[in-house]
């Protein structure tokens, strides 16, 4: 990897791991307790390299890891309005950003194991008929970690967010802001799309109507970039993509499909 852009340097990567739901309330993502390892990170921040376009919060650029593992960067950014660029925070302020995206990961990733699990769980009663058991897509999270500059004194250094990259036809499954698949999709994509609605209602569901995920996007069996929606009185937990008023009308806005009919889910009742 070339480029005035592509300079080598030093980083602590801290992954972020996948754990239960329970341990999940107990143990937030912390770099103070967490081990790390150190690397060389080199990556192409010029704007012709971009992977993509912009997203609402993150830019993605072409990375390596020790000149050998292929990754993308995210790095977080905002606007001074709607007619201005791209702005970039103080190093200090871009850390509590990226821990935001961090943060969605990591219960993201817990989200959806604890999905997985309701789904295994009721296959062994033998009630779930075989014609939907095959549908049953098999997805997950993204691989990540949180990457630190090891020296904060070096002014090329940022904060970002470390993924493993992403082949293949990007697809936008559900939007932040809505609970129905988006209308563009179609064969394995459309049945994806139903399936992660139906994620959605069993974590709604099994945290006693507390949080899901939502804008599900990726490629193949692979997730990346979910948001977590909560209610309002932790909104500032994960970002700026918690978008509580999606999450209020969940109960109305969600449409039961053949997923939450087969596992057993009762559509809401206002």
């Amino acid at each position: 990897m070339t480029g005035a852009g592509c300079v080598p340097i030093t980083f602590r990567l801290f992954d972020i791991p996948s754990i239960g739901f329970a341990a999940l309330i107990s143990t937030p993502f912390s770099t103070t307790d967490s081990k790390y390892t150190v690397a060389a990170l080199t990556i192409d921040t010029s704007s012709k390299s971009m992977i993509g376009l912009a997203g609402s919060f993150k830019t993605c650029h072409p990375a390596l890891i020790s000149n050998t593992d292929i990754v993308v960067a995210k790095r977080v950014f905002f606007r001074k309005g709607q007619t201005m660029g791209r702005c970039r925070f103080a190093r200090e302020d871009e850390l509590e950003k990226t821990l935001d995206e961090v943060n969605c990961l990591y219960w993201g990733t817990s989200l959806l194991g604890m999905a997985y699990t309701f789904i295994d769980e009721m296959l062994k009663t033998g009630n779930v008929s075989q014609d939907v058991e095959v549908e049953l897509p098999h997805l997950r999270l993204v691989r990540a970690a949180l990457a630190i500059p090891d020296d904060p004194n070096n002014d090329l250094g940022a904060n970002y967010l470390i993924e493993e990259r992403i082949s293949g036809k990007f697809i936008k499954y559900i939007n932040n802001n809505s609970a129905i698949p988006a209308h563009s999709l179609e064969g394995r994509e459309a049945v994806i799309g139903l399936f992660l609605c139906f994620v959605q209602h069993v974590q709604y569901h099994l945290t006693n109507n507390m949080v899901y995920l939502s804008d599900f996007q990726g490629s193949g069996n692979l997730l990346t970039d979910c948001q977590v929606l909560t209610g309002s009185a932790f909104v500032n937990n994960f970002g700026g993509g918690n978008c509580t008023s999606a999450f209020n009308s969940f109960r109305t806005t969600h449409i039961c499909n053949k997923f939450c009919r087969v596992f057993g889910l009762q559509p809401f009742v206002e």
